[in-house]
């Protein structure tokens, strides 16, 4: 029979190495994560070995993954502090530069246009019911027109949701315009990791923004990705849900002991 000495050498050694291996894997271990591991090494043991099915077949390189894993973090939508800091710091370890970094954070900064463009159909349609408009059907006016063609000058598509928002709020789309070609204009990212990075803040399970991210995901083909690279970004985004017991460790940790 195994002592309990024993058996407690051995559970200590076997987290030993599943830290190690995370550690190798996300390059440096919080106090969150220390406390997974010292609590619940086996599940961790299975997300590593999860995490690094995309890393194993490398569609895309390193610097891609860690910058569109910082830009799920960094979403509006899940704010994780820890989860930022271990994909900056798997950014900063595979040659990311501040500036690039900063990039992936202004992408997904333009995510609350969504409220915008998702909200503004329902007003409309409860408008409707009282007899009235929201917008007018009428023709874009020149005003409109050039609005629209300086928008596909800078972000290099259109869609019904941008139509909208121009129609709704003709100073507001001018803004946003600005604000959201601001990476576009001034960052050094690729058009094609833009636009999966975009994909990847519209698919996260924090958001599921399924309805405006089909012109991410075409966008993202033109510009030169291939259907592995796409599906190796969503492979990225979904291991955010391991911030669920990453965060929770401590707490349970400590109640439970």
């Amino acid at each position: 029979m195994t002592s309990i000495s024993t058996t407690a050498a051995s559970d200590a050694n076997v987290r030993e190495c599943v830290a190690q291996a995370l550690e190798g894997l996300i390059g440096s271990l919080d106090a969150q994560w220390q406390a997974a591991v010292d609590i619940d090494h086996d599940f961790v043991r299975a997300y590593i070995a999860l995490a690094q099915v995309p890393e194993r077949k490398s569609r895309l390189d390193p610097v891609s993954r860690a910058l569109i894993s910082l830009a799920v973090s960094a979403s509006v939508t899940t704010l994780d502090p820890a989860g930022i800091r271990t994909a900056a710091v798997q950014a900063q370890r595979a040659g990311a530069t501040r500036a690039q970094a900063l990039e992936a954070i202004h992408l997904v900064s333009v995510l609350g246009v969504h409220s915008l463009v998702t909200g503004f159909p329902e007003v409309a349609a409860v408008l409707k019911g009282h007899g009235e408009q929201l917008v007018s059907e009428q023709p874009l006016s020149a005003a409109q027109l050039e609005l629209k063609d300086h928008f596909e000058t800078r972000r290099g598509y259109w869609s019904s949701m941008n139509e909208m928002l121009l129609r709704v709020d003709q100073d507001m789309f001018a803004a946003y315009t600005e604000y959201s070609s601001h990476p576009w204009v001034h960052g050094e990212l690729s058009p094609k990791l833009r636009e999966l990075i975009y994909i990847a803040i519209d698919l996260s399970p924090t958001h599921l923004f399924t309805a405006g991210v089909g012109p991410h995901i075409e966008n993202a083909i033109r510009y030169g990705a291939t259907t592995e690279e796409i599906v190796e970004t969503l492979e990225v985004t979904a291991l955010v849900g391991i911030s669920s017991l990453r965060t929770s460790a401590p707490i349970i940790q400590e109640v439970f002991g």
